[in-house]
C-alpha cells in the first residue's frame, strides 16, 4: 500500500518522465537531485520497457494452452503411449492448426523432427518422441527416456493441472522478466555515463560521475518510451538497438549542453 507521504514523490516522477520526453533543458535541472529518487525513476522506467512484452507473452502462452486444450478433447483421436511407441486411432497422420500453432499426431513413422521443426511453432507428438518447436527453436524428448505410458486422458488431465496453475506460473515469469529488464536497465544507464563523461569534458562541463549517471537515466526515456509503444502494437523496428542508443547519446549530449560551461555543476 502506498503511503500518502510517498504520492507527491510518485506524481513527480512521472512529471519527470513526462518533462524527459522532450526538453534536454529540464533533464538538466534533474542533476543535483538525490540518487535513490533516480533509482526509483530507473525501475519504473525498467516496468514501461516491460509491460507489453510480459503481456503479449502471457496471452499467448494463455491462448496457446487453451487451443491445445481444445484440440486434445475435440479434434484427436485416442491415442496411448505403451512401450516407448505411440498407438493413434487414426489410418494416417493428423495434422490440426489453431491459431499460429500446428499440432502433429502421428504414430506411422511419416514425419520426423525435420518434418515438424520446418513448422516454425508446433508440437508433434511422433511415433517415437514428442517435439516441441517454438519459433524455429526445437526441442525433442524420446518416450523411451520417460519410462512411462500414458494416454490421450492422461494428457487431459495434466493440462487441467496445469491450467490451475497458470496465473502463478505468469505471474513468477513476468515477475522475473522484470528483475532482468530492470538489471539489463542499469547496465545500459552505466555505459552511456561513461560516454557521457567523454561528452562533459568535450564540453568542458564540471561534473561528478554521480550527476552525469543521474542524467544518463533521464536521457534513456524517450528511446524507452518509443520502444513500450512499438512493442505494445507488436512493431519491430529496423535496427532497434542502434536506435535505441542514438537516440539515448544524442539525448545526453544535448542535455549535457544545457549545462552552462563557466559553473560547477
Amino acid at each position: 500500500m502506498i503511503n500518502k507521504k510517498d504520492v507527491p514523490l510518485l506524481m513527480n516522477v512521472f512529471k519527470q518522465l513526462f518533462s524527459s520526453l522532450y526538453s534536454p533543458k529540464l533533464i538538466s535541472t534533474f542533476r543535483l537531485q538525490g540518487i535513490w529518487k533516480t533509482i526509483l525513476y530507473v525501475f519504473i522506467l525498467a516496468l514501461l520497457s516491460t509491460i507489453p512484452t510480459a503481456y503479449h507473452f502471457s496471452s499467448g502462452l494463455t491462448a496457446g494452452l487453451k487451443g491445445i486444450d481444445q484440440t486434445l478433447r475435440n479434434d484427436l483421436p485416442f491415442f496411448s503411449i505403451e512401450d516407448h511407441t505411440l498407438s493413434a486411432e487414426a489410418d494416417q497422420p493428423i495434422e490440426i492448426k489453431k491459431d499460429n500453432f500446428i499440432i502433429i499426431l502421428d504414430d506411422t513413422g511419416t514425419y520426423g523432427v525435420d518434418e515438424v521443426e520446418a513448422k516454425r511453432n508446433a508440437i508433434g507428438i511422433l511415433k517415437d518422441r514428442f517435439v516441441f518447436v517454438t519459433n524455429g527453436q526445437t526441442q525433442s524428448y524420446e518416450y523411451s527416456l520417460m519410462n512411462m505410458s500414458f494416454s490421450k486422458q492422461d494428457i487431459i488431465e495434466f493440462s487441467d493441472q496445469v491450467n490451475q496453475f497458470l496465473p502463478i506460473f505468469v505471474s513468477i515469469l513476468c515477475f522475473v522478466m522484470y528483475l532482468f529488464s530492470s538489471i539489463v536497465k542499469f547496465i545500459e544507464i552505466t555505459i552511456l555515463a561513461i560516454f557521457g563523461l567523454a561528452f562533459k569534458n568535450s564540453l568542458q562541463r564540471v561534473l561528478t560521475f554521480k550527476q552525469v549517471w543521474i542524467l544518463s537515466a533521464y536521457a534513456t526515456t524517450l528511446s524507452t518510451f518509443f520502444f513500450f509503444v512499438m512493442d505494445s502494437l507488436q512493431v519491430v523496428v529496423p535496427g532497434g538497438f542502434l536506435v535505441n542508443w542514438f537516440v539515448h547519446l544524442i539525448i545526453l549530449y544535448l542535455t549535457l549542453k544545457e549545462i552552462p560551461s563557466t559553473k560547477t555543476a
